[in-house]
């Protein structure tokens, strides 16, 4: 099965590496020819010479920016294909079905993880995807990292936890290591412990399956150093700031979707 990625960015180009990895035919393109060649290069990525060649793909991804899918939604509604697939951020499944329209739309939310295979993605339906074509939103979904299906209503959320809370973890490391420089270590040996550290945390949970407050509290030993740690972010609002983050990401998810529905992006 062909899939057809339209916009070679730093998302589309990874998602289309990963798929290629994975041994799906994959094809691309861009209005800026040469991303697409520079991506296909060394690998079986083929270039597309103009969208309407991905005329009959089994699934079409729109790895656009939001602001640049209104000037392709008449060219859009000439191809056809098994399924749709947005990754454009704030544009719902509304709004692509009524420009594209089709019915056979799901919506991705992937992070930047996909550029190691290891992004989290959440996946919308349209209420006429079949069971066929869901099967088909997650094999592709998986082949560049985890992926949930969640309501649509859901996705200012889930882009507050993991879309744009992937960067928040970047920001929780720059600062470990930041600290860590103050007591001595230097940045680049400070930020790899950080990184591994972030790692050795995911994947304790993942493996055991115990809940983040009951893995925190076996840190932390009694009057030991964890709990210092510990009462020092508290005290410092660490939990407020960071469920500040996530309500602020997810909020400014809203007000693109509103303006998506009204035409205004």
């Amino acid at each position: 099965m062909r899939i057809s990625i339209i916009g070679c960015g730093n998302m589309g180009g990874a998602i289309a590496s990963a798929l290629a990895a994975s041994e799906w035919e994959v094809s691309v393109y861009d209005k800026a020819e040469e991303k697409a060649i520079a991506l296909s290069e060394g690998t079986s990525i083929s270039v597309l010479s103009s969208l309407e060649d991905a005329n009959g793909s089994g699934a079409i991804i729109l790895a656009v920016k939001p602001q640049v899918l209104p000037s392709l939604y008449e060219r859009l509604r000439e191809v056809e294909t098994d399924l749709w697939i947005s990754i454009a951020a704030g544009v719902p499944l509304s709004v692509l079905e009524d420009h594209i329209g089709r019915d056979n739309v799901v919506r991705f939310m992937p992070n930047i993880g996909a550029k190691s295979r290891k992004s989290v993605t959440a996946i919308a339906a349209g209420s006429e995807v079949s069971t066929e074509q869901r099967d088909l939103a997650l094999s592709i979904a998986s082949a560049f990292g985890s992926a949930y299906f969640l309501p649509e209503s859901l996705f200012p959320a889930f882009i507050g936890i993991s879309g744009s809370g992937i960067a928040f973890y970047f920001e929780m490391m720059h600062q470990m290591a930041m600290a860590g420089v103050k007591a001595g270590i230097p940045y680049p040996e400070a930020l790899a412990i950080a990184r591994d550290t972030a790692i050795s945390a995911a994947e304790t949970a993942k493996d055991t399956g115990r809940n983040a407050i009951e893995l925190e509290t076996m840190v932390c030993s009694a009057a030991g150093t964890t709990i210092e740690g510990v009462k020092a972010l508290q005290d410092g609002g660490f939990a407020s700031a960071v469920m500040n983050a996530v309500e602020s990401a997810a909020s400014r998810s809203i007000e693109l979707e509103t303006k998506a529905r009204y035409g205004e992006i």
